[in-house]
């Protein structure tokens, strides 16, 4: 009997332990289960802030591709007009240069027609200052005329060589010479924008 009853103890030790066992089994799967659960809230609500983040992104790389082509329709715009701008800047500078070669023609013309003016009229009738109001009576003898003109006519023999020179120096060089470099600063200081 003895034996029966150490065996229906083992028995029941056994269960127990068996039961400890099923029991701590339990907890630990129920700490996993627990374990899991909120792993996969964490995860769901780490999968909804990255799904808010990428709606984010796609709305901001949606503004910086429209902004981008926004800066290439600009960018396009400036280049035509300043294309623009270069013709009519071309296209000034060709009238200027026309201009300006026309100026110089006109005036080495009007130089021209001083110089046959003085060499066809007595000119320095009309350069002295008349000294009475009273008309003056002139002899036509030659001789006179050349002893009250005679320290004059070297002088404006003198500046007629030299006006002619001057003449054949901006004939010769139109685009290089002094006044063609002041009057085409003098237009560029005009056409400058403000």
């Amino acid at each position: 009997m003895m034996d029966s009853v150490l065996s229906t103890i083992e028995k029941i030790k056994l269960q127990e332990q068996e039961q400890e066992i099923k029991l701590k089994e339990k907890r630990e799967y129920e700490t996993n289960i627990t374990l899991l659960q909120r792993s996969i809230r964490d995860a769901l609500s780490l999968k909804d802030k990255l799904r808010d983040e990428e709606k984010a992104l796609n709305e901001r790389i949606l503004k910086l591709v429209s902004q981008i082509e926004l800066e290439k329709i600009r960018n396009k715009a400036i280049k035509t007009e300043v294309d623009v701008l270069k013709k009519e800047l071309e296209r000034l500078k060709y009238d200027i240069n026309y201009n300006i070669s026309n100026v110089w023609k006109i005036r080495s013309s009007y130089c021209e027609a001083v110089t046959q003016t003085s060499d066809e009229y007595d000119v320095w009738a009309l350069l002295i200052k008349p000294v009475r109001t009273e008309p003056v009576v002139r002899n036509n003898t030659p001789e006179k005329e050349i002893h009250s003109n005679e320290g004059r006519l070297p002088t404006a023999i003198e500046r007629r060589k030299n006006a002619i020179a001057e003449r054949n120096r901006l004939l010769a060089e139109p685009d290089t010479g002094g006044e063609f470099v002041r009057y085409l600063q003098i237009f560029k200081f005009i056409l400058k924008p403000y």
